[in-house]
């Protein structure tokens, strides 16, 4: 169903189809008409899990959660697939006391889980009795791409780091788990930080539990490798210069899909093999690695794209425009029956030379140019130790308060905190500029960790260099290090990873890592023996050296799409003979972190 996922070893349609069969299996429990009402947070992700013909071959209307939400006269039965939040029961509530129709019956599908504490809600309002079905659809990670899964939750690291609310780490532990049951056990743990500890402590609670989870052979997994997001705000912070990178910040990627004003593809000819869908006003377009040349584009810096939109443009010219002269029959045939090919090729071509047009215009602004010198200048811990000439500038411009605050943001992260004079400075001035409720949002990013007076310890600076975290020579065309995703500075959780590589990597780094936030911790899964279990060799625990080893990476917090070119650059380097597969809570930008911070 949605082929795109099945290019590694770890085919992520295997949990694609896993989810979707436990979709199937509900709905046929259900019998007569149905509607499927869907809340906000679950309209695009249930696309990465379903196909529309699912439902349009059932007859199933799919509708949004909203208070004035009206239902098809011939639903028998209203399926509600919603996360477990109570002001979400409130809006069930206010449909089962509006709807009079008789024989009409509501079922909720929780999604993980399912909640007794919304069930209790229910049963406080006095509706429990109109609900037949209530389940859960354990639906933990959602498939992005082929080596990408995302458990599409924007607001871990708020709900931990500030609100205190541990729920999502066990449900990540479960999604572990899941990935288990399904590829086998993964024998190597690897981690940094408190929230992946504390992932990985209650999935291995929970496999032991299972335990014929733990009793067969070793996976394709042979390592997971799990990182907070607190050990590495700089990363999270700096402006991404990927393709991908620079549509996700400045447009915003949903769910694989974009959507920009349909205005701006007007005049370039585009007819019906486009692969995206043209309305009135709006033009949605699928991003994913199922189109040849957005596979090619995607994780290259931003300079090196117009010369491969070129470089593709000429070869399809080309082979359209060859000439007739001198060809048989046959090969005419062959021509005419690769026309369809060459046509949507060409619309992509054209689809994403606009996107990148408009991009470029972004990209040339004085505004954006004087930010990306002085993050760059924070990067290489340049006059960090006193407020920034630069900040105050904008301050005094009134410049939008979220580029302020990620620039701020980016200097206490470099300096591995502010001193506290300096710190005040920056609140006083904010609150006299954009007024005092901004010390509130200012006081959330104290609460996660972002903002934060200086120790002893200056564990950026150090690392800077003894990773090597920014390189003076970076080339960003045809690239031989990750840092072409920054142009010149290194993810630092990439770092880490294309270290650990290395003979006696993770060993080798820990004493460099210690001064990170949060514990450094490694764990082993051995087979179970005695039941069940039993003493066995496979090729699959090492004795084949030309099977590239497989290594899961887990964001707990969110990554961004510059660490995850980082780590697809690391995948394509022979020496390295790996593949990843990436695992988080969310993928996010500068901004859309900030915004769920604040």
């Amino acid at each position: 169903m949605f082929s795109y996922l099945q290019r590694q070893r770890v085919n992520l349609q295997l949990l694609q189809e896993s989810s979707c069969r436990e979709l199937v299996h509900l709905l046929e429990k259900i019998e007569g008409n149905k509607a499927i009402v869907l809340d906000d947070a679950l309209l695009g992700p249930i696309g990465l899990i379903a196909s529309p013909s699912l439902f349009s071959d059932r007859g199933i209307k799919l509708l949004k959660l909203d208070k004035e939400t009206r239902f098809p006269r011939d639903a028998t039965n209203i399926i509600y697939i919603i996360r477990t939040q109570i002001k979400l029961m409130d809006m069930i509530v206010s449909h089962v006391l509006r709807t009079k129709e008789k024989g009409r019956l509501f079922h909720i599908f929780f999604v993980p889980r399912r909640s007794c504490l919304c069930i209790k809600h229910l049963e406080n309002k006095n509706v429990y009795g109109s609900f037949g079905q209530l389940e859960e659809l354990p639906w933990n990670f959602y498939p992005l791409d082929f080596d990408i899964l995302s458990m599409e939750n924007a607001t871990t690291f708020r709900d931990i780091a500030v609100d205190g609310d541990p729920t999502v780490l066990y449900q990540a532990a479960i999604g572990l788990v899941q990935l288990q049951r399904i590829y086998g056990r993964i024998p190597k743990i690897y981690g940094k930080g408190s929230m992946s500890q504390g992932v990985w402590d209650r999935a291995k609670q929970l496999g032991a539990e299972e335990k014929l989870l733990f009793n067969g052979e070793k996976g394709i997994i042979d390592q997971i490798i799990l990182f907070d997001r607190s050990i590495d705000f700089l990363s999270t912070f700096a402006t991404q210069l990927t393709y991908e990178g620079l549509i996700d910040e400045f447009y915003g990627i949903r769910h694989n899909q974009l959507t920009l004003p349909a205005e701006l593809f007007a005049n370039r000819g585009e007819d019906d093999v486009s692969p995206a869908h043209l309305t009135a006003e709006k033009k949605t377009i699928i991003l994913n690695s199922g189109e040849k040349l957005y596979a090619e584009l995607r994780n290259k810096n931003f300079n090196e794209v117009g010369r491969i939109l070129a470089r593709n443009a000429k070869e399809i010219s080309a082979q359209m425009n060859a000439s007739t002269q001198d060809k048989s029959v046959h090969d005419m045939k062959l021509l005419v029956d690769k026309l369809p090919v060459l046509l949507a090729q060409k619309q992509s071509v054209a689809v994403h030379t606009t996107i990148g047009e408009i991009i470029r215009k972004r990209l040339d602004a004085y505004e954006f140019t004087d930010d990306l010198t002085a993050e760059q200048e924070f990067m290489m811990c340049e006059d960090i130790e006193r407020p920034s000439t630069y900040i105050e500038d904008l301050m005094a411009k009134k410049s939008e308060l979220k580029s302020v605050l990620r620039l701020i943001c980016m200097q206490c992260a470099a300096a591995s905190g502010f001193k506290e004079k300096v710190l005040n400075y920056y609140k006083r001035e904010l609150a006299h500029v954009y007024g005092l409720e901004v010390l509130l949002k200012v006081s959330n990013l104290e609460k996660a960790g972002v903002l934060y007076t200086q120790s002893e310890s200056r564990a950026y600076a150090v690392l800077r260099k003894t990773l090597n975290l920014t390189v003076d020579d970076a080339v960003e065309i045809e690239p031989k290090d990750i840092s072409y995703v920054h142009s010149f500075y290194a993810p630092l959780t990439a770092r880490i990873v294309e270290l650990s590589l290395k003979p006696l990597g993770w060993q080798s780094l820990k004493s460099q890592i210690n001064n990170l936030p949060g514990p450094t911790f490694e764990d082993f899964q051995a087979q179970l023996i005695g039941i069940g279990g039993r003493h066995t060799s496979t090729p699959s625990e090492g004795s084949s050296l030309n099977i590239p080893r497989v290594v899961l990476v887990f964001f707990v917090g969110g990554c961004t799409f510059a660490e995850i070119a980082a780590l697809r650059f690391l995948a394509c380097q022979e020496d390295n003979n790996v593949e990843f597969v990436i695992a988080t809570t969310k993928v996010i930008n500068k901004y859309t972190f900030l915004d769920n911070l604040t």
